[in-house]
């Protein structure tokens, strides 16, 4: 049964982690000589060019990490994505629906991923929603089976 007051500690946020960061670093190594270099026609080094804007690609992938995510809270899911948000009552919610990897949410007009959530958050996401998703089990970590021989 879900309280009328849940607390705003209830809500849970699911967003990239920042080592993801690291991919913008990368970006911006690699895309930074492109754009700089010189055309090599005259000899001459020109800084401004067309390929100047190759410099954008790191910055989207930071805006990118920054926006992705997936609140859930007492009122509902919000889902924030680069150029777009949109947020989902509990009253128009249906249930959850896992394909391969992706975790959708199945609303009366059709569904919408959850990015950054994974299969392994369910059991966070259904305590987030305070009672109005099935309560799912923690998921148990699995380990690899030793390689070693037995004697």
């Amino acid at each position: 049964m879900p309280s009328a007051a849940a607390s705003p500690s209830d809500a849970r946020t699911f967003r990239l982690p920042p080592p993801a960061y690291l991919v913008v670093l990368f970006l911006a190594f690699g895309t930074a000589p492109l754009a700089f270099a010189g055309d090599g026609s005259d000899g001459a080094r020109s800084t401004l060019g067309p390929r100047a804007l190759l410099i954008l690609v790191p910055i989207l992938a930071a805006v990118f990490i920054a926006r992705t995510r997936t609140v859930v809270d007492a009122g509902g899911v919000g889902v924030r994505a680069l150029f777009g948000t949109r947020r989902v009552p509990w009253a128009e919610v249906r249930g959850l629906s896992v394909q391969e990897r992706s975790v959708y949410l199945v609303c009366q007009d059709g569904s919408l991923r959850l990015p950054c959530v994974r299969i392994s958050d369910l059991a966070a996401v259904s305590k987030a929603s305070n009672g109005r998703l099935p309560e799912v089990a923690q998921a148990t970590a699995k380990f690899a089976p030793s390689r070693r021989r037995r004697r």
